[in-house]
């Protein structure tokens, strides 16, 4: 396989680009993108005889796209987002300074997806697309927005408006945002954590907040936990489902959390779930499950409760599973969750978190880490799956997670992303 580095472009402020008449909606997103990150103005021109770098049509797959050196870099594209990707990816290994590998470039994985905890954290519209600028450049299609937490709630609400944190994002900005998503082909997944995580939205509503038991028989409301047992609390639930439902109405999946809801081993301390209590819970996601997919959404949730200590679950099979640990020897391995037929997103907390503060025991990651120590196949706590199960895993994900919101400003973050994105894509193209 022939490759080498595209030193012609490392000194020159313009570059001349052929782009075939099919691919013409992408001409200003790849002008703006490479002048705004790369600091090369880009001059469109007609002929291929003049071109520095020529985007040509060709009949290939629609997930690939072939790059070959003659007097210019042709990329081969079968659509426009091939031709954008083929344009991003070129774009960054001269910005790296990265040889290029002539041939075929492959999608390896389909969703690759960046997620950020605005709930804990508020981030301003500018600085989300500053990381939707990076994700497209770097070639992740997926934005997952964290956007209701213990600590915030950062999304204008007309239906619960009193829920809303001091600063947070208008409706106005969200659709903007989705909008420029949608521009440089990045769909959003919106995301709201219940029935744990959920102190900052119950706490005017101590009557729909769970009880425990304590010694004495004390009894204690848990302020982040929802009642799953009272109807009118599973009622107020859906009903912030149903709002951002359509706000997002655009998207193709909604996160609904099901993570870190109770002590999954300790059932017996809360009264409402002392009997049969994972029943209640599973009960408790089926029905918010299939709310959001009678609207059009496929469901997500976390891992950490679900097939717990080799038991059966009842979960519905309508919903993929965030595989993000097994920090617990309860949890269930990743292949039992793919023997029971789920698709399983890989957000391996181990490489993929990034947790403000280092919280919890977590340290920063590196982007060298996430390039030559993790893959696709290596989920939390080193489990491996084989390589003829790859098709199960339907993304890999990397999570920013504000445990410690002031621990860095906005533009630190980004900075840092920025470079971890650099290490994650490296995972994204196959090439032959």
């Amino acid at each position: 396989m022939k490759s080498g580095k595209v030193t012609h472009f490392s000194d020159v402020q313009e570059i001349a680009i052929y782009l075939d008449p099919l691919f013409e909606k992408e001409q200003e997103k790849i002008a703006y993108l490479y002048v705004k990150l790369l600091n090369k103005h880009c001059r469109f021109i007609e002929s291929l005889d003049e071109a520095d770098i020529a985007i040509t049509f060709a009949e290939i797959s629609t997930t690939s796209f072939v790059i070959t050196e003659m007097k210019a870099v042709v990329i081969n594209a079968a659509n426009s987002l091939s031709a954008f990707r083929g344009a991003m990816y070129l774009a960054k290994k001269i910005r790296t300074g990265d040889e290029i590998e002539f041939g075929t470039i492959h999608e390896v994985i389909a969703e690759r997806i960046v997620m950020i905890d605005i709930g804990r954290k508020y981030f301003s519209p500018i600085g989300l697309h500053q990381i939707l600028e990076e994700m497209a450049f770097n070639g992740c299609n997926f934005l997952q927005l964290h956007f209701s937490e213990d600590t915030g709630f950062r999304i204008e609400s007309s239906r619960h408006p009193q829920l809303v944190s001091e600063k947070f994002l208008t409706k106005k900005e969200v659709t903007e945002l989705i909008r420029y998503a949608a521009y440089l082909h990045i769909e959003i997944i919106p995301d709201i954590d219940t029935p744990g995580h959920m102190a900052h939205v119950l706490k005017d509503f101590p009557q729909w907040q769970l009880t425990k038991e304590h010694s004495l028989l004390q009894l204690q409301k848990v302020p982040s936990a929802l009642d799953i047992t009272n109807e009118h609390a599973v009622t107020f639930a859906l009903s912030l489902y149903q709002e951002f439902m359509d706000l997002f109405v655009a998207s193709r999946y909604f996160h609904i959390g099901a993570d870190e809801f109770v002590d999954f081993n300790q059932f017996e301390q809360y009264p409402t779930l002392r009997n049969d209590g994972i029943r209640k819970f599973e009960a408790y996601v089926n029905t918010v499950a299939t709310f959001v997919s009678r609207h059009g959404f496929i469901p997500r949730v976390w891992n950490d409760a679900f097939l717990r200590s080799g038991k059966n679950t009842t979960l519905t099979k309508d919903i993929e599973i965030t595989y993000w640990t097994k920090w617990q020897k309860e949890m269930a391995p990743v292949q039992r969750f793919l023997d029971e037929g789920y698709s399983v997103v890989n957000v391996n907390d181990n490489y993929l978190y990034y947790v403000l503060g280092e919280n919890a025991g977590y340290i920063y990651p590196t982007a060298e880490k996430i390039k030559k120590e993790w893959q696709p196949t290596l989920f939390a706590s080193k489990q491996r799956i084989s390589i003829d199960q790859f098709d199960k895993i339907k993304g890999i994900s990397l999570a920013v997670w504000c445990d410690l919101p002031e621990a860095k400003d906005e533009k630190a973050i980004i900075e840092e992303l920025k470079e971890l994105m650099e290490g994650f894509s490296f995972h994204f193209y196959d090439v032959v």
